[in-house]
């Protein structure tokens, strides 16, 4: 009975504190596509701007330290082109919904606060397209196209699973309004290739993003 009254006397403080928030995110988000080119040294694969936007909901347990989830929209965008032939250019737009569950920390003053998230995210491809143009060899025309890819099943793995970290600096400019700022990585550990064929060919997003945020604390 002493034990449990301790244990209250201690979480007490914190339960007071404890605190519900809910916002909105927006921002850019820049795409790194891993992949082994397997010696094709002439094709390269570049990073690509996207654009990505949220709404989030956060529980403080006190003062330092929260739980953060985020429903959000992310692109994951990247351009594949010949560098020495220059033959050809797609553009890819891939959209992806994503869910980052996060452990949030905070330090600093009451107004002006820095803070740090880190956790996981799943995720799901939704749609993906490209744009660009290539080249005949046969008639050596160059032709430019704007599609939508369909998914096959067998070679597209649309569930995406990985880390999620970000570091950011909040500014609590009412009782109940904060506005926050947040650079923010995710590394995806699953292929977004299944392995369907006899030769392994893995290949990865690694995703940059610099969002800001608008928060309604209650």
């Amino acid at each position: 009975m002493k034990k449990l009254f301790t244990f209250f006397v201690l979480i007490l403080p914190s339960l007071g504190f404890a605190q519900w928030r809910v916002g909105v995110n927006g921002g850019a988000d820049y795409n790194h596509f891993i992949i082994d080119k397997h010696y094709q040294t002439d094709y390269v694969f570049k990073d690509r701007w996207g654009v990505t936007l949220g709404v989030m909901g956060q529980y403080d347990v006190n003062n330092w330290f929260g739980v953060r989830a985020e429903l959000d929209w992310t692109q994951k965008n990247y351009r594949h082109t010949r560098e020495v032939l220059k033959l050809m250019r797609y553009d890819y737009t891939n959209n992806y919904l994503q869910l980052p569950l996060m452990a949030s920390f905070s330090f600093g003053g009451k107004q002006l606060r820095g803070f740090c998230n880190a956790g996981i995210y799943g995720g799901y491809w939704l749609n993906s397209g490209r744009e660009g143009f290539d080249t005949n060899t046969f008639t050596e025309r160059v032709y430019d196209f704007s599609e939508n890819i369909e998914f096959n099943s067998e070679r597209d793995q649309r569930f995406d699973f990985g880390l999620a970290g970000g570091l950011g600096l909040e500014y609590r400019f009412h009782k109940h309004w904060a506005a926050q700022v947040e650079l923010r990585y995710y590394y995806s550990c699953i292929s977004t290739q299944k392995n369907y064929m006899r030769v392994s060919d893995p290949r990865y997003n690694s995703t940059l993003a610099l969002q800001a945020g608008m928060w309604y604390c209650f």
